[in-house]
């Protein structure tokens, strides 16, 4: 959904209209669900208000509908033109859409940074390196031991850091140190398996 909309409440329902004229129930159009439902709930209410209310309820619904317009602007990431429904007046909501904007699933987002490669490579081959050599001393003094006591705990080591490499993996700063954490563990093992066999 692109800018240059105008939030509408015509006959209880709300409208998305076009500068031409064209009007799309929202329903129709990219948007939550529950946005949807508060919009057309906004112009039932205002419809209510027209046959009767106070000017002071009026007001009321006035605001809401302004705050309406203001989350479809943030939801769209564009401008939407708000026309009150009491006064007749347009109000301009949000800010005019970058052109440096880039779309992701139908919505504008913030142009995406850099990827800091040689900070980030540098975290995470830090994090391989702690996390490499704690294991293997901790598994050599197990081994010690006993040999399957070892095995089971470098096990165990590495399914309770599984779920959070997995989930750390797509954040921006935490997946080094994710990536860091996972070559770690591999390090640790091929270094056991090694040990093993000299």
């Amino acid at each position: 959904m692109d800018a240059g909309w105008e939030l509408h409440a015509r006959s209880g329902r709300a409208v998305l209209a076009r500068p031409d004229g064209t009007e799309h129930d929202p329903a129709r159009l990219r948007l939550p669900e529950a946005l949807v439902t508060a919009l057309h709930e906004w112009a039932s209410v205002a419809e209510l208000v027209q046959t009767g209310e106070s000017a002071q309820t009026g007001e009321i619904v006035s605001r809401r509908g302004r705050q309406l317009a203001m989350r479809l602007a943030a939801e769209t990431g564009g401008r939407i033109g708000y026309v009150d429904p009491f006064s007749g007046e347009l109000a301009q909501i949000g800010r005019p859409r970058s052109a440096q904007a880039v779309r992701r699933r139908g919505r504008p987002i913030a142009p995406v940074p850099p990827t800091p490669w040689g900070t980030g490579l540098m975290i995470s081959a830090v994090i391989a390196a702690i996390v490499a050599i704690t294991l293997v001393v901790v598994s050599q003094g197990l081994a010690d031991v006993n040999g399957f006591l070892a095995v089971f705990v470098n096990i165990a080591i590495a399914a309770g850091f599984a779920p959070s490499i997995w989930l750390g993996r797509n954040v921006p700063v935490w997946r080094w140190v994710a990536y860091g954490t996972a070559a770690g563990l591999v390090a640790s093992w091929i270094a056991g398996f090694l040990s093993t066999l000299g």
